[in-house]
């Protein structure tokens, strides 16, 4: 690989005047949140596939309620799944009764 690109690919020179050079503090905490960021969004596209909806379906229906992905991973994988998963599906389709249930299991209401 060449100089050049190492150079262009670095995040040290992206910064303004007076601004200190990042510590390996500052590296470590945004690599940990970039991987933070990584299992999310697995945990997002998992929850998905398992309910059979689309990935922003599922993400709108946890930013409505406050919820993170692996959450209704640990309902799904806690219970029977099957009716665990149809559980979520009618909560995410608005049925307060399933609403209801899952608040029970992770109080989110």
């Amino acid at each position: 690989m060449k100089l050049k690109k190492l150079l262009k690919e670095s995040n040290a020179w992206d910064r303004n005047f007076g601004e200190p050079l990042p510590t390996i503090e500052d590296t470590t905490r945004a690599y940990a949140l970039k991987q933070e960021d990584l299992n999310e969004n697995k945990d997002l596209l998992k929850v998905a596939t398992t309910l059979g909806k689309r990935p922003s379906d599922v993400d709108k229906f946890l930013k409505k309620h406050k919820l993170d992905a692996d959450d209704l991973l640990d309902v799904i994988e806690a219970g029977d799944r099957r009716r665990s998963s149809l559980m979520i599906i009618a909560a995410m389709n608005g049925r307060s009764k399933a609403l209801r249930q899952l608040d029970d299991l992770l109080g989110f209401l």
